[in-house]
């Protein structure tokens, strides 16, 4: 089953002015099937935040082409943004996650066994009812993705929620999410960290605008190979992660690597798996 649907789609903003400014996005032809893991890879300015927009229903005017957007809860999905703090209304997660099933009209009886339901799920359980200001980066950004969860959005759209996280706020963050598209959500998981990739990944590759790869990440940097790095990194516009490089080193010696290693954990499981 399809959740998301794009054909030929292009957006070009009004300014304030109300005249045309540039085109942001251009010939996008996308769809995601229910149960995916989806990156939009790229770097700021490529137009991955915008096509995200455009994904939730956030975007209307200026857009030209087909979309479907009947996956979307009361016109727009809720999209979990980079600043942790951005979205959160409520004194608690507990209170925040019952002020958006509030918000989205949920039945009385359902609000809290649901609000409760998807804390629980996310590992927010012991703190979901402590001051908000009181939780980590990451356990804020599981709040707002636990909100998602309790309205029963179609599917889960993160733009760049790791990008103001430490190193291990991020990887809690990712490996929650993880486990909930292991359970079956559909996830669009927007970013600029190649290191968060996984070798099955389904990767968009975004840049100026426009979907310039549509392939599983570890194709990707395979194909690539050391003696095509500069043509990557022309591509993504950001460079690959160390362990991606050592793979290809390993490449010229013969040895091929399943699946492609991203982080240096990968790197060592795939290493010890070959031997």
């Amino acid at each position: 089953m399809d959740v998301v649907r794009l054909k030929n789609v292009s957006y070009v903003p009004e300014t304030y002015t109300n005249e045309a400014g540039p085109e942001l996005l251009r010939d996008i032809n996308l769809t995601i099937r229910a149960g995916e893991w989806v990156t939009l890879l790229g770097l700021n300015g490529s137009g991955k935040s915008t096509l995200a927009g455009v994904i939730a229903g956030r975007l209307k005017k200026g857009i030209t082409g087909e979309r479907e957007i009947g996956w979307l809860q009361n016109g727009f999905l809720p999209i979990v943004m980079q600043q942790p703090d951005a979205g959160i209304i409520g004194g608690t997660a507990w209170e925040d996650v019952v002020l958006l099933l509030e918000q989205f009209g949920a039945p009385q009886e359902e609000i809290i066994p649901r609000a409760e339901r998807a804390l629980t799920q996310l590992g927010l359980g012991t703190v979901m009812k402590e001051s908000i200001h009181t939780l980590s980066g990451g356990q804020k950004q599981l709040a707002a993705i636990a909100g998602c969860l309790a309205v029963e959005a179609s599917l889960l759209l993160l733009d760049e929620v790791t990008s103001m996280l430490d190193a291990e706020a991020s990887e809690y963050v990712l490996r929650r999410v993880r486990k909930l598209h292991a359970t079956g959500t559909t996830v669009i998981w927007v970013t600029q960290k190649t290191e968060e990739l996984l070798s099955d990944d389904r990767v968009l590759v975004v840049a100026d605008g426009g979907i310039r790869y549509d392939g599983k990440a570890g194709t990707l940097f395979r194909e690539s190979g050391s003696s095509g790095y500069e043509r990557l990194v022309r591509q993504l516009g950001m460079p690959a992660p160390f362990a991606a490089q050592a793979a290809w080193e390993l490449q010229k010696r013969g040895i091929e690597l399943e699946p492609f290693p991203f982080t240096p954990q990968q790197l060592l499981e795939a290493v010890n798996q070959y031997g």
